[in-house]
């Protein structure tokens, strides 16, 4: 196979992530893929999975576009390294190459949520299978451990196509096994009964901070409260639901919400963009009726391209970047705010396509995951559908209700079987409530992380590749 035919396999692969959904594309394709690139030299294997992964992240990062074309032409081809290599050092044959398969998927995915940049791992292979069977193996080792099940796919289509019943045997045999673990892994438990809502503001999709009025966005979200009948113990905002100056614990716009906590009888969980000069910081609080502020949590884990340019010096040369004058500055530490209903997990934005940072708010005590985040820069639903899916494996791993409140959409309500349990619209005004419950207790994803899984897929590859080198050498 040409690699334009290698180039079009990878971008099929792509159609197996939300919003297109066509999630039996990916194990289809990679079994095809290796099916066809057998019995090659390390170069050759290399180009020839590289040109895989750019047809894949050539359609996967297309959501870049709306921020930055540049940040796109660079970000697909080093992505399309970053998993390439792990791919190339896959043996062409032997009892190795069948744990090499999955075991290479989980390494590049495992370096590439980390490098460059902290990691994107925006359009991941786990957001596929969603809907299926398959992602109950996410309470046991997280999403990397569902993206070996589907490396195991990809290695059963493979033996199919080579006609090697043994493989497809072999492959069938390793899912039953996790799946089987997965029914008995522990989960948590509820602890209490809560009401909870979501608050949508609405408006246009394609819009910025820099062109944007930001005060709209606050009276939006004051608007669809007003406009709903709303009986809740926790009402959860949109990011940048508010943009004012540093300190915000002096700002007008938070008596205004300590007012409507106050009138609501409820917790409500906002987000402040808190600006202070040429820089600011991506914030949410948590304000108890009768006593206002409680709590506060700045986003550790920001945009690159989005909340700051990376290299900024050097790609101004070549990019407007007017559009993002302001620069972030990070937090630290866990996303918990305490509030009367005791410790809630929030992770803002970016941060829930990140399970370890959900796995520190399990771990602080959080009782329920909240998650205010903005995708109305973007100017489709791409985006929007991979926050929730990456919020449904984040309650699943965590075995928590997930609240997800989007300016413009998608926002949602997530049991913790990541069952979706009421969700908006883009672009409408709405309050979405629900009983959800506050619990305890952990999975081994979040007891553990997601470093066991990475390093025994790391260590499984090199090993594998050793031996094989090592029997290649030795006739």
């Amino acid at each position: 196979m040409m690699p334009i035919g290698r180039f079009l396999l990878g971008a099929l692969i792509s159609l197996s992530l939300p919003p297109y959904g066509f999630w039996a594309l990916a194990p289809i394709c990679l079994g095809i893929y290796f099916k066809v690139s057998r019995h090659e030299s390390f170069r050759r294997q290399l180009v020839n999975a590289f040109s895989l992964w750019l047809g894949y992240f050539t359609v996967a990062l297309t959501w870049m576009t709306d921020l930055t074309v540049p940040g796109w032409l660079v970000a697909t081809p080093v992505q399309a390294f970053i998993m390439a290599l792990p791919l190339a050092l896959v043996p062409s044959m032997g009892r190795g190459r069948a744990v090499a398969v999955p075991s290479a998927l989980v390494a590049g995915e495992s370096i590439r949520w980390v490098l460059p940049f902290g990691g994107v791992p925006m359009s991941n292979l786990a957001m596929g299978p969603i809907d299926t069977y398959l992602v109950d193996v996410v309470r046991v080792g997280g999403p990397l451990l569902l993206i070996a099940a589907i490396g195991l796919l990809a290695l059963g289509v493979e033996g199919a196509l080579s006609k090697r019943l043994r493989i497809v045997l072999g492959s069938m045999t390793a899912i039953a096994a996790l799946l089987a673990v997965a029914q008995v892994a522990p989960v948590g438990e509820s602890r209490q009964l809560i009401k909870a809502s979501v608050v949508q503001a609405g408006g246009q999709l394609g819009t910025n901070a820099a062109t944007s009025d930001q005060l709209a966005v606050l009276d939006r979200h004051l608007a669809a409260v007003d406009r709903h009948v709303v009986d809740t113990d926790l009402m959860v905002w949109s990011e940048s639901s508010v943009t004012t100056y540093a300190p915000l614990e002096s700002s007008s716009e938070l008596s205004t919400i300590s007012e409507l906590a106050n009138k609501l009888d409820a917790v409500i969980i906002a987000n402040f963009s808190e600006i202070k000069g040429n820089k600011f910081r991506n914030t949410s609080v948590s304000i108890d009726p009768g006593k206002g502020l409680r709590d506060r949590y700045d986003k550790v884990h920001l945009v690159p391209f989005g909340e700051y340019i990376p290299l900024r010096g050097f790609i101004e040369k070549f990019a407007d970047l007017s559009l993002i004058s302001r620069e972030a500055l990070p937090g630290s530490g866990p996303g918990i705010l305490e509030s009367r209903l005791g410790p809630l997990g929030n992770v803002i934005s970016f941060e829930v396509y990140f399970p370890e940072r959900v796995r520190s708010s399990v771990q602080s005590g959080a009782r329920i995951i909240t998650n205010p985040t903005l995708a109305s820069s973007y100017t489709n639903s791409l985006v929007p559908e991979q926050s929730l899916a990456s919020a449904r494996l984040r309650a699943i791993e965590a075995d928590r209700w997930v609240l997800q409140a989007s300016t413009t959409g998608y926002s949602a309500i997530i049991d913790p079987d990541g069952q979706v349990v009421a969700r908006s619209g883009l672009r409408e005004q709405v309050v979405l409530t629900s009983q959800v419950q506050l619990r305890d207790g952990t999975t081994w994803a979040t007891r553990f992380g997601k470093f066991p899984v990475s390093m025994l897929a790391i260590c499984l590859l090199m090993g594998s590749a050793l031996i094989s080198l090592r029997h290649r050498y030795s006739k």
